[in-house]
């Protein structure tokens, strides 16, 4: 018998191999038809409404074995348009809670922010900004939410993120981490779009393995950090370095290769007002010496007694340039000196040295620049813009509320370094209208109910480690006035959002508040873009408030879905005479009297045009 051939045994190589291959791929299509695979897409179509859709949910389920174990944090509900306008302008943000707009909610997020500024500029275009940020999440979900979001056609992506690296979903440092490698963990979130691989985690999460974050502590911010002590330099502060470039680099080359510009947010956090959350001397230390130092440096500190101050603390950090209390110390020293130039290095080093690491570290912004310039990216400087505003270039209290998220103020200052690198770049194409600073500022989508729901959530947090060592009762005031009510309702779970928006609207209404009104009015057409009625109220609103180009917006939105409506086409027939559209004017009214041949009012209004135009 003749022995086989080379291309014979290369033949039943290929076979041996090809069956496991195939075994595979059958298990995972009937699995698959079993309904065995768990979904969760970026994107979904909004209920009742095809036409729009929003970002789902559950997504965050997708990073778990179990999703049942997954945290209970989502994507901000805003919609956006199945099919792109033709003419449109879509921009896309990505992120964590600061993204957010945390503990305001979408209207002081960089998409909502952005997305009111975009559209009193860009009038006659459709504007579209639309937000994937949420709480916990890291580079990693933002490279998986990548090519969703590339599929949506953007016109731009804007990045801000960078402060849940090490204790985010995914995290080295978390609770709700795989405990693997930057290249292993994204093996695994691939191996996840398979049905054969949920099975075989969800077999193993049932026999007792658990993703789920611990149950102590009230805020998912108490949960989510496994690892408490991150030392400066040590094996895990580097792994999340290496997590963060990878991450980034992978994230701004898709999109490169997709021919989508990026313009990504250099970080922003508390030096100045925020002390270390841990601060440790690293074994070997002569911890009693060093205490000692410390203790004197910040006694003759308190004792305005400067220079002593400032040698204690030198030698302090001399015998231990990890410990981050006595950097944060010397940084105060620097700035009662009036130099404020050394104190910001020094604030910068400690919030570098401290453990808990709730803050980015100040090498993720050398990334975000050598990054970005390595894959055509644009940078947006928002660090550099709080910095301008804050006291001595040191930002603080006066912009952020805690560790890293911003007051209302320091989150317009976020989203107008987006806006701005946005209109130098060109992208965004040729503005109609210039609005002001201090207007866009004033005009800011945040009613004063979603201020105060957010200041009681703060509070919770704050009241909660690593702000407190044991957990204290939050407790909200009694309301005093209508708004006060409101916010509180919606923090006790009464009410829901969209329900106090409305209440809250028509009680500026009956105050005869037309600036609040309009605020709420705008807030709430935007949240619901294919509500007939909230498109009319936003339309009507703004012709009060003298804005008209601005209502046909939302008069010709609201006209879509309700196109016989006659105080739609009355507004917009008015919309049209203040902007100079005689004609549109005309067809609106004599639509109005098509459908009622008896309006008054549209009689009179289209007598009043034929005079003015003859």
């Amino acid at each position: 018998m003749q022995p086989p051939t080379a291309d014979r045994r290369t033949l039943f190589l290929a076979v041996a191999l090809l069956i496991p291959v195939l075994f595979f791929a059958a298990l995972e299509v009937g699995l698959r038809s079993s309904g065995q695979l768990r979904e969760y897409p970026l994107f979904v179509e909004a209920p009742g409404n095809g036409e729009w859709l929003q970002a789902n949910p559950e997504v965050v389920k997708r990073f778990f074995a179990n999703p049942d174990t997954a945290p209970v944090v989502n994507i901000e509900t805003s919609f956006f348009l199945a099919e792109k306008p033709a003419d449109g302008l879509r921009v896309f943000v990505q992120g964590g809670s600061s993204a957010a707009g945390f503990p305001y909610g979408y209207g002081a997020s960089i998409a909502g922010m952005l997305e009111q500024r975009l559209r009193r500029e860009i009038v006659d275009r459709p504007v579209e900004v639309v937000s994937t940020a949420m709480s916990a999440v890291n580079s990693y979900t933002l490279l998986d939410f990548a090519d969703e979001i590339i599929a949506q056609q953007p016109d731009a992506v804007l990045i801000y993120a960078g402060h849940n690296e090490y204790l985010g979903v995914q995290g080295v440092g978390s609770a709700l981490s795989s405990g693997l490698s930057p290249g292993l963990t994204r093996t695994t979130q691939w191996l996840r779009g398979f049905a054969l691989y949920q099975l075989l985690e969800r077999t193993i999460a049932g026999s007792g393995k658990s993703d789920a974050a611990p149950s102590e502590g009230g805020t998912l911010m108490a949960r989510i950090a496994r690892e408490k002590a991150i030392p400066f330099g040590s094996p895990l502060y580097e792994t999340g370095i290496e997590q963060f470039r990878g991450n980034l680099s992978r994230l701004l080359a898709r999109y490169e290769d997709a021919g989508v510009p990026v313009f990504v947010g250099t970080l922003v956090s508390n030096e100045r007002d925020l002390p270390p959350f841990v601060s440790r001397v690293a074994d070997g230390t002569d911890a009693q010496r060093w205490e000692l130092l410390l203790a004197d440096g910040l006694a003759a500190l308190q004792g305005g007694r400067l220079d002593e101050a400032d040698e204690a603390l030198k030698e302090a950090i001399a015998l231990d340039d990890g410990a981050a209390d006595a950097w944060y110390a010397s940084a105060r020293v620097a700035l009662a000196r009036g130099d404020a130039a050394m104190a910001r290095e020094r604030f910068v080093a400690a919030k570098d040295r401290d453990q808990l690491r709730f803050r980015a570290p100040e090498v993720f912004n050398d990334i975000i620049r050598e990054l970005a310039e390595e894959h055509g990216a644009t940078i947006a400087d928002s660090r550099a813009a709080l910095a301008q505003a804050a006291t001595d270039g040191i930002v603080g209290n006066e912009l952020l509320l805690e560790h890293v998220h911003p007051n209302l103020d320091g989150y317009f200052l976020l989203a107008d370094s987006f806006f701005d690198a946005l209109l130098a770049s060109g992208v965004a194409g040729a503005v109609e209208q210039t609005v002001d600073d201090r207007t866009a500022r004033f005009q800011v989508p945040v009613s004063a109910v979603d201020r105060l729901f957010g200041e009681y959530k703060l509070q919770r947090v704050l009241n909660d480690w690593p702000f407190e060592s044991t957990v204290k009762e939050t407790v909200i005031p009694q309301p005093t006035n209508a708004v006060e009510n409101l916010a509180y309702q919606m923090y006790n779970r009464r009410i829901g959002w969209l329900q106090a928006m409305d209440q809250l609207g028509r009680y500026y209404g009956g105050q005869g508040n037309a600036i609040e009104q309009t605020r709420v009015a705008l807030i709430l057409a935007d949240a619901l873009p294919f509500g007939a009625q909230q498109q009319f109220g936003a339309g009507a609103a703004l012709i009060r408030s003298g804005r008209a180009p601005e209502a046909l917006r939302y008069l010709e939105r609201g006209l879509k879905y309700k196109p016989n409506d006659l105080n739609t086409l009355l507004a917009l027939s008015h919309a049209r005479v203040l902007t100079g559209d005689y004609d549109g004017a005309r067809q609106s009214l004599e639509r109005v009297l098509e459908l009622d041949p008896t309006n008054a009012t549209a009689r009179d209004a289209l007598s009043k045009l034929s005079e003015r135009i003859e």
